[in-house]
């Protein structure tokens, strides 16, 4: 088949599942805004992008330009591939920034796979069981989900990966959803367990050193970094020897800008846990390169993942893969973990108690298992690429027959 890949940060979402199609015989094209490397045999049409003005405009119309403008400037590159003779058999696409807007304009009879990610919905702001959110806080939800609506009705497939982020679709959308993980690169699970890592020449992690680690791509309270340092404040004690990486960045991703003007989520968490917790046990690693975040989950005697329910991390499913023993806030999403495999300790995170206890019993457990040599539980094959990237391949030839 002849695939067009489309994401604003490609390869993005298709990261892993991209090279892995190519070599199922499929040809792809992309069209992308970044300039991150990709695989050399997939040719990337990038548009340029400058943000709007946000002068004089609602605040809320800004992000609507900028989704006009992007869906804008990737149907041009659908054109220019139309005009040079070249029509992909699907579309495989990401919508979360525009992109897919008017693709249908393009290729109007070719069918279009989308990976929508999350509906929306008041709990995801924060709000309780039966509460609304904030009426500015509405407004921002009605107005991202606008953008999922328009992708939804040109659509003829959309993928989420776990059962949770399908739930939280409209009744009205839900016979246009499949549930299907990306896929976790399955030469992951052959790594080795590691006994020793050196974050720098003057700190070593040895064989007898329990770590604990925590990632998320910015350090903020959605994902749990707050509650994360609260629990670690009783552990610590129970646990002299411990030692704890951090990895993620000190921006926010999903949880907004914090109201205090000039610090972080990272600084409003730590004034939290202030004179409590022993900050030379305490690493910040930052962002780290794949192959580097690999070795820290591999390392790992137990790791945390205590974001509330919204959209699952990669991260979290590589950690499995590497064999790193889990322990999870006990939420809808993180209630489909029973079914990936791994080893996976629930805990209530609002408690720091639970949590540390939890924690505490992870780690003993899993640094025993280490040094033992004991086999690690693994990610089930139905999250690995060999088996996703299949049953994906059979919904696109069901979607593009008659077509090649």
């Amino acid at each position: 088949m002849r695939l067009l890949l489309i994401h604003q940060n490609f390869p993005g979402q298709f990261r892993d599942l991209a090279p892995r199609l190519l070599e199922r015989g499929h040809e792809i094209k992309a069209i992308g805004c970044s300039e991150r490397p990709v695989d050399p045999r997939i040719e990337v049409l990038r548009y340029p992008f400058s943000k709007p003005s946000p002068q004089g405009i609602h605040g809320l119309s800004v992000e609507i330009d900028e989704w006009v403008q992007r869906g804008v400037a990737a149907a041009a590159m659908a054109q220019q591939l139309k005009e040079r003779g070249w029509g992909p058999d699907v579309i495989l696409a990401h919508p979360g920034w525009g992109e897919t807007l008017f693709l249908k304009e393009v290729f109007d009879a070719t069918p279009l796979v989308i990976w929508p990610e999350l509906w929306l919905r008041d709990e995801h702001m924060g709000a309780t069981a039966g509460q609304r959110c904030e009426l500015g806080q509405r407004y921002y939800l009605r107005t991202k989900n606008w953008l999922l609506e328009g992708a939804l009705a040109t659509c003829d497939l959309a993928v989420l990966p776990t059962h949770y982020q399908a739930s939280c679709f409209p009744a009205p959308w839900q016979g246009k959803l499949r549930v299907l993980h990306e896929g976790v690169d399955e030469r992951l699970l052959q790594l080795c367990r590691l006994n020793q890592l050196s974050l720098s020449t003057e700190l070593t992690l040895g064989p007898e050193v329990p770590v604990l680690t925590y990632a998320s791509r910015n350090l903020e309270p959605l994902r749990g970094f707050d509650r994360f340092l609260q629990g670690l404040v009783l552990l610590q004690p129970r646990m002299p020897t411990l030692q704890t990486l951090i990895a993620g960045a000190w921006g926010s991703s999903y949880s907004g800008a914090p109201q205090e003007e000039g610090k972080t989520w990272r600084d409003l968490a730590l004034e939290q846990v202030q004179g409590r917790l022993d900050l030379q046990r305490v690493h910040f690693v930052g962002h780290l390169a794949l192959g580097e975040l690999h070795k820290l989950f591999r390392r790992s005697d137990s790791h945390a993942y205590l974001s509330r329910s919204f959209v699952l991390s990669w991260s979290l499913l590589e950690a499995m893969a590497c064999g790193a023993p889990l322990v999870v806030d006990d939420n809808p999403m993180l209630a489909e973990l029973r079914s990936m495999g791994g080893q996976v300790t629930y805990t209530h995170s609002g408690d720091p108690e639970a949590l540390a206890t939890a924690l505490e019993q992870s780690l003993v457990r899993g640094a025993q298992q280490r040094q033992q040599g004991q086999p690690q539980a693994r990610l089930v094959p139905s999250y690995q690429l060999d088996h996703t990237s299949a049953v994906l391949e059979g919904w696109l030839a069901e979607l593009g027959a008659g077509r090649f």
